[in-house]
């Protein structure tokens, strides 16, 4: 296949090379019709920039990296899709690396990532509080955190807002009959985590419901930790009525402890998941789910990444995303209340 030079783009588009040139570097000063034309005429010829020519040029690299703290998860699947979306348009070749939620791991990642000269990086760190974290976060010229903040550090963050779409599932379970409800979170170490345990307890406490510690449980963050933490939760003498899982991966491992426990959903227990996937969708039947859109996380994250590389100087943004619960068929009144039948 020939490869497209910048002459023939700028010939097809209408521009002179200049101009192309300053389109595919993100540069100002170009009327966004020309943009667009321009964008469109690269796509249809299928231009590629060479990258080996800019990085010699300009003295960058090209390449971007996520690190990701599980690989397994299917949220990040997501968000690298759009992440991609949003970078290789503007030549960035994304690169993606899996920590295993191990701060020593992903600091090795960083060093290696770093002797790599890549552009930027763009990262959900496993652990907010991990000793000399912000330091090799300064390594790179341009980084965004990936839903985590660290406290005090003027770097750009894209965050999702936790708390109001699990403050809705919370006052649905109420009004419908729950006064025990449990919740399952991530680790502690991760601000989504902290934010779902505060906004459980802090509604728990508005809403009069059962203030028992014992229904709160922090810091799994695997399926084998979901399918231990469910199992002694159901063990209680006083059990919950109704489950919230702070993550994909505690959902996994929850499903899986209710099918052998052969726990009707909604019939024997309420369930709401803190993640939107496959398994919520497909499950019968579907399951309440809080939701965020991961399109709009990668796609954010990449833009701020673009804007930092454009401008380093600029100052730090924190980008705040909505959640919003939706109620599909998994909570119903608890056992003995409202039209539920009980367990035959």
């Amino acid at each position: 296949m020939t490869e497209v030079t910048l002459r023939e783009v700028a010939r097809q588009a209408g521009v002179s090379v200049s101009t192309v040139s300053r389109v595919l570097n993100n540069q100002p000063f170009v009327r966004s019709e020309v943009r667009e034309r321009v964008m469109l005429v690269t796509r249809e010829l299928g231009y590629r920039p060479d990258v080996a020519a800019r990085s010699m040029r300009t003295g960058t690299t090209g390449a971007v990296a996520l690190v990701v703290s599980d690989i397994s998860n299917p949220l990040f699947a997501a968000v690298a899709k759009s992440a991609d979306e949003a970078l290789s348009p503007q030549g960035y070749s994304l690169m993606i690396a899996n920590s295993s939620n191990d701060p020593k791991h992903e600091e090795e990642l960083m060093a290696a990532l770093r002797q790599r000269r890549l552009d930027g990086l763009v990262i959900a760190v496993a652990d907010e509080r991990a000793p000399g974290l912000r330091e090799r976060l300064g390594w790179f010229q341009a980084v965004v955190l990936l839903d985590r903040e660290i406290p005090s550090a003027r770097i750009d963050c894209v965050l999702s807002d936790h708390a109001t779409g699990l403050a809705d599932a919370i006052a649905h379970l109420a009004e419908i009959g729950h006064t025990r409800i449990a919740l399952i979170a991530g680790t502690t170490a991760q601000r989504g985590s902290r934010v779902r345990l505060s906004t459980f307890r802090q509604e728990v406490r508005r809403l009069g419901l059962d203030r028992d510690e014992e229904l709160c449980r922090a810091d799994e963050l695997t399926i084998d930790d979901g399918y231990r933490t469910v199992t002694e939760i159901l063990a209680m003498e006083r059990p919950p009525t109704a489950l919230i899982a702070g993550n994909n991966q505690l959902f996994a491992g929850m499903f899986a402890a209710l099918r052998d426990l052969r726990i009707s959903i909604p019939r024997d227990l309420s369930v709401v998941a803190c993640e939107d996937t496959e398994l919520t969708a497909l499950h019968n039947p579907p399951l309440d789910v809080v939701r965020r859109s991961l399109a709009q996380l990668g796609r954010e994250a990449s833009e701020l990444l673009l804007a930092r590389l454009e401008n380093p100087r600029r100052r730090a943004r924190r980008v705040v995303l909505p959640t919003t619960f939706e109620p599909r068929g998994s909570s119903a009144s608890p056992p003995g209340r409202g039209s539920v039948k009980a367990r035959p």
